[in-house]
């Protein structure tokens, strides 16, 4: 009972503003218009704040080792290939399976992923998160662009390709904010003696950090749309049981059996926000560029957000009576 009175304290808080977004555009005091010009905020300014601010206040790095990083990427690689096999298998639409394929490894690291790890560990699981993200932008980047030239003509793999993916992962605000905090955590002294001596920057960036958790979730209600969609019921199922319950169960599970000895308790709500949380949404925008069906990538966002109120909750309550988090 205390586990589960654990997922619903952690829990609890996001849904409300998660909720409190979906009321607020329903109810025409926020408009669709609004709703992405603070995703836009978010992403460029919000986040990218807080992610540098966590960054740049790392006091410890052990608890970050290459074996944890080799898990990461290693548990992406088997995503993809459940995703691959899922949508050989389960769905029928050749321009359909590359989205579905994408939805398996493609998370929402960002919008969901951070408030999930920030609550669930505090700053230090938020500073796994962060560096382990460092990583896995690019690599979810590029897979994208491998899946989509699988399936489709229009995606070629190419230096071209590849030369626009870096590009635009370079370009990404969360990749600057990696960047700068880790160069003021590598001039630490430095930058806390700034710090000291002009205190209102510290102060100005906490206020605007503050913002990024409680925005992004109300950006996420607000961006709630509930419509059938009969067209892609079949690719829609596959993709969020798969998102949502297959890897949570196949990729968590043979981390805890294998690795639970090594892995500090700190990293384990990363590795839930990371291989448990819903579909990016950034996987909409990844589709329309890679010439996807990105009508079904925002389907699937809304879908495993839905689903995600559920299996969060579960999976957050085992890992706590299990004493991971």
């Amino acid at each position: 009972m205390d586990s589960f009175r654990f997922a619903f304290d952690a829990l609890a808080p996001l849904i409300s503003l998660a909720l409190l977004g979906y009321v607020l555009r329903r109810s025409g005091v926020l408009s669709d218009a609004f709703i992405d010009v603070l995703n836009r905020y978010i992403f460029v300014v919000a986040l990218p704040v807080l992610v540098f601010l966590a960054m740049a206040r790392i006091d410890d790095v052990s608890a970050l080792s290459l074996m944890l990083l080799g898990i990461a990427v290693g548990a992406v690689t088997l995503s993809v290939v459940l995703g691959l096999v899922s949508s050989r298998v389960l769905v029928r639409s050749g321009r359909e399976k590359p989205v579905v394929v994408q939805a398996f490894f493609r998370g929402n690291f960002v919008l969901i992923g951070i408030p999930l790890v920030t609550q669930v560990g505090g700053l230090e699981a938020l500073a796994i998160m962060v560096i382990l993200n460092a990583f896995l932008i690019p690599l979810t980047n590029t897979l994208s662009i491998v899946v989509f030239s699988l399936y489709q003509a229009e995606t070629r793999l190419s230096w071209e390709t590849m030369r626009q993916v870096l590009l635009i992962t370079i370009k990404n605000p969360l990749m600057i904010a990696v960047g700068l905090g880790l160069l003021a955590f590598l001039v630490q002294p430095a930058w806390r003696a700034f710090t000291s001596n002009a205190p209102f920057v510290p102060n100005t960036l906490d206020m605007i950090a503050q913002t990024a958790t409680p925005m992004a979730l109300i950006a996420v209600g607000g961006s709630f749309r509930f419509k059938e969609s009969k067209l892609y019921q079949r690719a829609m199922l596959v993709g969020t049981i798969g998102r949502m319950v297959v890897v949570p169960v196949l990729v968590l599970g043979p981390a805890v059996l294998w690795f639970s000895g090594v892995i500090p308790q700190a990293a384990w709500p990363a590795l839930i926000a990371l291989f448990a949380s819903p579909v990016a949404v950034s996987s909409v925008a990844v589709t329309r560029g890679l010439h996807g069906d990105d009508v079904l990538a925002g389907h699937l966002v809304l879908s495993t957000t839905a689903a995600g109120l559920v299996t969060l909750f579960v999976l957050v309550a085992l890992m706590n009576y299990g004493g991971f988090i």
